[in-house]
């Protein structure tokens, strides 16, 4: 296992500079940017899109659908020669038509369903790049705070790269969580405090500081290093080799922090740049999907503004979508601006109501999941997506992960 030789350099991603020569992924982990004139801010990896071009192109080809899980795209990952033991269950999540769904709203409706995972979500896809990089830079352990799924697979991956056990730090109210629960199966070292993920994300810094300074520990916390947003590519490049030259018009995307809509948008531009779209192709526009109840992208995306502004979040259902903030805010309007989308807001009761027809369209999904169907119909409402498009709902997660925390917290 060793470091992608593609890779070309590393970037800021608000200022756009490329780091200097010392910052280099093979010698010690890379958290947020420390250089440029806006240090502080994530790390985007570059890659010698001509050197690797050949590599893509097979791996989108049907043939390559012959390598398992996340090592069909590793010409665009951090990691190379990784034991396909690791990550061969990781991703190859098919795109399916819903017909039931789509034709009474007079679009073509298709979804892309990550609960197949190992853990049950997307968030697989992230960490178990995250986890494989930190291991090649000599961590021995990872750390990160978690309302959700992202501490469940950290723990999970961990496990699978013999790896000391993850440090998982939750909010106080989940305390006997679903989410507790599964990253213990795992051997997670668990903490709880704080009323949500950013006071919970402080104070597992401020437990842990000296060991993040040496790098024995590595924070992969959303966007705190680059693998998780590489992770999160592999669902655009998916969709790019199984959609062919019919991809979809519009994705709409369950949006909390943000890594998987921005490496969406990355993995188009990458094929793009390497001339490797279908002839005539257009990525897909992406729509961001939040709660009304925590809705810091909608808002910041209504008011025009170039990242996100924090709001106060008043609690939602979808615990995937309960961010109040964005580190990567200018990256996620950067993608919304440039593929051409838009952001919306859904109530509580439209995301169960939309949960349930998914359910008697034979389509298992979380609430987060469930937002984007009904994100789409305020979408058609508002003449945003037009009659005959061609749309696809990333559905991220299980609904026996959501069902299952609901009861425990109506219990």
């Amino acid at each position: 296992m060793k470091i992608n030789p593609y890779i070309r350099a590393l970037r800021c991603s608000r200022s756009g500079a490329e780091a200097p020569s010392d910052v280099d992924l093979a010698r010690r982990p890379v958290g947020l940017s420390t250089w440029g004139d806006a240090p502080g801010a994530p790390v985007e990896v570059l890659y010698d899109l001509g050197a690797a071009r050949d590599e893509l192109a097979h791996a989108l080809s049907p043939a390559g659908a012959a390598a398992l899980g996340m090592s069909r795209f590793a010409a665009l990952l951090p990691v190379v020669d990784v034991d396909d033991g690791y990550w061969a269950d990781v991703g190859g999540t098919p795109c399916l038509p819903v017909p039931d769904l789509g034709e009474s709203r007079g679009v073509e409706l298709w979804v892309k369903n990550e609960s197949q995972n190992p853990t049950g979500s997307f968030k697989d896809r992230g960490l178990a790049v995250a986890v494989a990089l930190a291991r090649v830079c000599g961590a021995r352990r990872l750390a990160l705070p978690t309302q959700g799924n992202a501490g469940v697979a950290a723990a999970f991956f961990s496990r699978r790269m013999g790896l000391e056990p993850c440090i998982v730090h939750m909010p106080e109210g989940y305390q006997g969580s679903i989410y507790q629960r599964s990253a213990a199966l795992f051997g997670a070292e668990l903490a709880f405090g704080g009323p949500n993920i950013a006071s919970t994300g402080r104070a597992m810094r401020e437990a842990i500081a000296e060991s993040l300074q040496s790098g024995e520990i590595v924070d992969v916390s959303t966007f705190f290093e680059p693998g998780r947003l590489e992770g999160k590519k592999t669902m655009g490049l998916e969709i790019a080799a199984q959609m062919g030259d019919a991809l979809p018009d519009a994705i709409v995307y369950p949006t909390g922090g943000g890594t998987g809509l921005v490496g969406i948008h990355k993995a188009f531009a990458e094929l793009g740049e390497a001339g490797l779209l279908a002839q005539g192709a257009r990525a897909p526009r992406l729509y961001a999907v939040q709660a009304e109840r925590c809705a810091p992208v909608v808002a910041s995306w209504e008011r025009g503004l170039d990242h996100v502004e924090p709001v106060t979040s008043q609690g939602t259902i979808a615990d995937g979508l309960d961010v109040p903030g964005a580190i990567m805010g200018h990256g996620i309007m950067r993608a919304l601006r440039e593929s051409g989308g838009g952001a919306v807001a859904v109530s509580e009761a439209d995301i169960e109501r939309a949960m349930a027809q998914l359910g008697r369209a034979g389509v298992g999904a979380g609430y987060e999941s469930a937002a984007t169907l009904a994100a789409l119909d305020a979408l058609i409402a508002r003449g945003e997506i037009a009659a005959g498009s061609r749309v696809l709902l990333l559905l991220t997660g299980s609904q026996l992960i959501a069902l299952a925390r609901a009861a425990t917290t109506r219990a």
